[in-house]
């Protein structure tokens, strides 16, 4: 038969090291163990009823874990912590942020705690082991802390990292009707954005020399291209040095994309030689004007 200690630790290894006080209940671990484990350090209470198992190193994974299991059934990672675990903002790890159901008991120091009705099932999903709130979930409890331009950036990102499309948001905001901010998600659903330094500059090129502004970070023919123009079907690529191996492979691939229909301009046609650049682009957009 398998000690206890070994059970728990099984338990624990599918949890980021956490485990709660009910499962150590059911795993056979009598309240007087858990003292004595609690007292010889093979548990570290991090919560009120959540324990770490055997070790103290840190980990957001295992942060975030705790702090779902302290907030009991139905809770989820969500708001500014999911979109850290979705990749959907730029930074390091929020505190943990947790939406649990009006039915659970107070909240718990350390976590941001948000109450609902009733959590949709669809809503719920699962990463790194960890009960989450889905992308487009995320971007609607985003909506009404984030500016509209940080609001697009997050669901381009969305679309970028877990492939959600507007279609799933607004079957999101039929499920919540109710959120605030529904305006301003389904605006910046629509939103053309800039990922880049590079794409900024070569968009103040485009301005200053009165061409016209482009469609940027679009799908075109289901491939993603940095700047198209729909009316004259002109697509240019910004390329940088740090996606190619070697500069050789990088040269090539921009002399690639110039012998298709693309133009392809790299850092130093943007920022060294930004006339001849722009000619190239005026001539471009003449030509299938």
């Amino acid at each position: 038969m398998r000690a206890p200690f070994d059970t728990v630790a099984v338990i624990a290894s599918r949890q980021h090291g956490r485990v709660t006080r009910d499962q150590l209940l059911a795993a056979g671990v009598d309240r007087n163990r858990i003292g004595r484990w609690i007292a010889d350090g093979r548990l570290r209470r991090v919560h009120v009823g959540v324990y770490a198992v055997g070790h103290r190193a840190p980990s957001v994974h295992a942060d975030y874990m705790a702090a779902v299991l302290a907030c009991g059934d139905g809770a989820a990672e969500s708001h500014f912590a999911c979109s850290y675990l979705l990749q959907l903002l730029p930074g390091g790890a929020p505190p943990p942020e947790v939406t649990v159901p009006t039915t659970a008991d107070r909240g718990r120091p350390g976590i941001i705690v948000h109450r609902v009705r009733a959590l949709p099932e669809r809503d719920v999903s699962t990463l790194h082991g960890i009960p989450i709130t889905t992308a487009p979930r995320t971007l609607l409890d985003l909506a009404p802390y984030l500016t509209e331009s940080k609001l697009a950036r997050a669901c381009h990102e969305a679309w970028h990292h877990h492939r959600t499309t507007p279609v799933q948001v607004e079957a999101c905001i039929a499920r919540n009707p109710h959120k605030r901010a529904i305006a301003k998600l389904r605006r910046a659903l629509g939103a053309d954005i800039t990922l880049s330094g590079l794409e900024d500059r070569f968009l103040e090129l485009v301005r200053e020399h009165d061409l016209p502004l482009p469609r940027t970070n679009i799908s075109r023919l289901g491939d993603s291209v940095d700047c198209h123009w729909p009316d004259r079907d002109v697509v240019i690529e910004l390329v940088t040095f740090r996606f190619h191996a070697t500069r050789h492979a990088f040269e090539q691939d921009v002399a690639r994309r110039r012998r298709s229909n693309h133009l392809a301009f790299t850092y130093g046609d943007v920022f060294d030689r930004g006339r001849q650049t722009v000619a190239e682009l005026r001539a471009a957009l003449d030509h299938r004007a």
